[in-house]
């Protein structure tokens, strides 16, 4: 049996009901983003917004001065200005800005921390709250159906929900920075428990320290495929030592059912 409760992330619930075997690698070796420029163009936008945040909105610090540390980054200054008009209509409705959120759940029988900072959260005119969460990818956005299904949204709706229990409805939106563009979204109770439920069968193998691995597309971008994943056949070495557990026409990746490793 393993150690509970497991803490989670947003982004690591999401990997672990798409492949709990890429959950387990990146639990012991962490993988450095795909793009380091976007993540540094990423750390500076959220760092000039928090600063905006912190300072007491465009009220209290000037444009100029909130655009001085990204004057050389033409796509942050870009994001921050926009950012900055934007939220000089909005900051009135304004609760909190980059606020740690955490809450212990039991899913399966399994204990969870689920755990996440949210960007931004406003109140709403009809007695709700909004969590605002800043993209900075060039998009395109998703659409509203892909979010309601994205399971990171859940964990971020049960945070919210957690934290305000005296506020409702709870929206999430992503606020994609360099379009200007935002989605929001509304879970209905029956999507809620159902992304949840997403969520039983893994954490149930983990408790029992034992990871699934499930193949699939996300194989191909998967950055563990080429470090020590037992389940993806290197295509140079499936030319030398074939084997007999996989089609000719896999692509390199075994049949697609679930393969169970002990922890």
């Amino acid at each position: 049996m393993t150690k509970q409760p497991f803490p989670l992330t947003p982004i690591e619930v999401k990997v672990l009901i798409r492949c709990p075997l890429h959950y387990h690698f990146l639990q012991q070796s962490p993988s450095t983003p795909i793009d380091s420029t976007q993540a540094a163009l990423d750390n500076l936008v959220r760092e000039n917004i928090q600063q905006l945040h912190a300072a007491g909105g465009p009220d209290r610090l000037s444009l100029e001065d909130c655009l001085s540390k990204v004057a050389s980054q033409p796509r942050a200054r870009q994001m921050v200005e926009r950012y900055y008009h934007r939220l000089k209509q909005d900051w009135s409705r304004m609760i909190a800005g980059n606020e740690a959120m955490s809450l212990k759940i039991s899913i399966g029988g399994v204990s969870l921390i689920l755990k996440a900072t949210l960007d931004r959260l406003d109140k709403t005119s009809d007695g709700g709250v909004l969590a605002i969460l800043f993209r900075t990818g060039k998009g395109p956005p998703p659409t509203p159906d892909s979010l309601r299904d994205d399971p990171t949204m859940t964990v971020y709706h049960a945070l919210v929900a957690a934290t305000y229990p005296l506020k409702r409805p709870v929206r999430i939106q992503e606020l994609w920075l360099q379009l200007n563009q935002d989605v929001t979204i509304e879970l209905s109770e029956d999507e809620y428990r159902h992304n949840l439920a997403r969520l039983r069968e893994p954490v149930r193998a983990l408790a029992r320290g034992e990871v699934m691995a499930r193949p699939g597309l996300h194989c191909d971008v998967c950055p563990f495929k080429y470090r020590g994943c037992p389940v993806y056949v290197h295509d140079e070495d499936a030319e030398s030592e074939p084997d007999d557990f996989v089609p000719p026409d896999s692509g390199g990746k075994m049949s697609p059912r679930k393969w169970i490793f002990k922890i």
